[in-house]
């Protein structure tokens, strides 16, 4: 088998007892892949840097192995992954469910806040994008709550630039219905659409013309009462 930095995570499970007291996500932290030898080394002293890789919702079985990674610990094979309460689950997503990671939309949530840590709010609404349309999303509405502000934070400079006004001050109410549209033009490219989620509320179309301006007003030009 080759070794990798996942697999040898699990054979210092197997051989160090201090090992089994971290999670694959937490193990960069205390210690550090020696690249040439392919191991883990424990660092004496001080703290290493690093972080597992990211997993995008829509691949499957790999991000609920993502997930069950932030949480596991002293796992020694795959089955020590999906064992739940003593029963090894055929899935890491069965394993997940067992674990009741997937009833009220935390990990999609927790999902947008990790990448937000790297990602740009352009690609960050293209995920939310994605969780909506292609994952199972039980709340829409909490799940859009709960991550418009990192959805938006670009969107007030955006409109600075749009519209030649380097100190407009955007609500929050103004500042969501701008990212909604957005949000907007990425589910029509997918072939859906926000008006299939009734939770959500529509853009506030009104509240921004009251900005009176053209570009506005051009932006808004699709009919959201179709």
């Amino acid at each position: 088998m080759k070794k990798t930095k996942f697999t040898e995570w699990m054979e210092a499970n197997k051989n160090y007892e201090e090992a089994r007291e971290l999670t694959y996500a937490d193990f960069p932290t205390k210690w550090v892949w020696i690249a040439k030898d392919k191991r883990w080394k424990k660092i004496t002293q001080g703290y290493a840097i690093g972080r597992i890789y990211y997993a995008h919702p829509a691949s499957g079985e790999r991000y609920y192995l993502r997930m069950l990674l932030n949480t596991v610990k002293g796992c020694k094979s795959y089955a020590d992954i999906r064992t739940v309460d003593g029963v090894v689950h055929q899935t890491f997503k069965s394993a997940c469910q067992a674990l009741g990671f997937l009833d009220d939309d935390n990990e999609w949530i927790e999902c947008i806040n990790e990448a937000a840590n790297w990602a740009s709010e352009t690609q960050l609404r293209q995920l939310f994008t994605t969780i909506l349309s292609h994952c199972e999303v039980t709340q829409p509405k909490r799940l859009w709550e709960s991550t418009w502000e990192a959805l938006s934070e670009d969107i007030q400079h955006k409109r600075r630039i749009i519209l030649n006004f380097p100190t407009l001050q955007l609500t929050d109410s103004q500042k969501k219905s701008y990212t909604l549209i957005e949000i907007e033009k990425l589910m029509q490219q997918a072939g859906k659409s926000l008006k299939e989620y009734p939770e959500i509320d529509l853009p506030n179309t009104d509240e921004l013309e009251e900005l009176g301006n053209r570009l506005i007003n051009e932006e808004l030009n699709y009919d959201w009462d179709t």
